[in-house]
């Protein structure tokens, strides 16, 4: 991350690394903070000294450490799955992190109708839009999608839903 840092001046670092599968952790939390949370911490607090942001990809279930990941300077936790309660969550941080992702990447297959891609994204909108800090999206780790017609049909409908509720749409 320092080579990167000195040569690159990014903006942001994306650190990648997925703590659980979709319904538990892959270890306790108590495991997280004893082996994980401090040299995170590290990393994290070095990045934020040269004016980095960080964002975490993890579209894992991570609702039991989400106290800790801010703590240690997640600004974005981008992956966020529907199985953990983005809602509790949004509570807890507050304002110290964004909340990206929501919409299950199960819509993104060959066979996936384009009302079911709408209904998923729109399952999104609806349950999370309203919290400060949310940003719908699917839960992989970048823009893009397997199938290219599911992305399209996902930012129409984010866009549809915010003309609707804001009367605004994202370009």
């Amino acid at each position: 991350m320092k080579l990167i840092v000195d040569h690159l001046h990014p903006d942001l670092i994306v650190s990648h690394d997925d703590l659980g599968s979709k319904n538990s952790m892959f270890f306790s939390p108590e495991v997280f903070r004893e082996f994980f949370k401090e040299p995170y911490r590290r990393l994290y607090d070095y990045l934020h000294s040269e004016g980095v942001i960080v964002m975490h990809h993890g579209d894992s279930f991570m609702e039991p450490i989400v106290e800790d990941m801010a703590e240690i300077g997640v600004q974005i936790w981008q992956g966020v799955l529907p199985s953990n309660n983005i809602e509790a969550i949004s509570e807890k941080v507050g304002d110290r992190m964004l909340l990206m992702g929501g919409i299950d990447s199960v819509i993104d297959r060959v066979d996936a109708t384009e009302e079911e891609v709408r209904t998923e994204t729109r399952r999104a909108c609806e349950a999370y839009g309203h919290l400060k800090g949310f940003w719908p999206g699917m839960t992989y780790g970048g823009p893009g999608t397997l199938f290219p017609w599911v992305e399209e049909v996902i930012i129409d409908e984010i866009n549809k839903y915010n003309m609707e509720r804001f009367g605004v749409a994202i370009s």
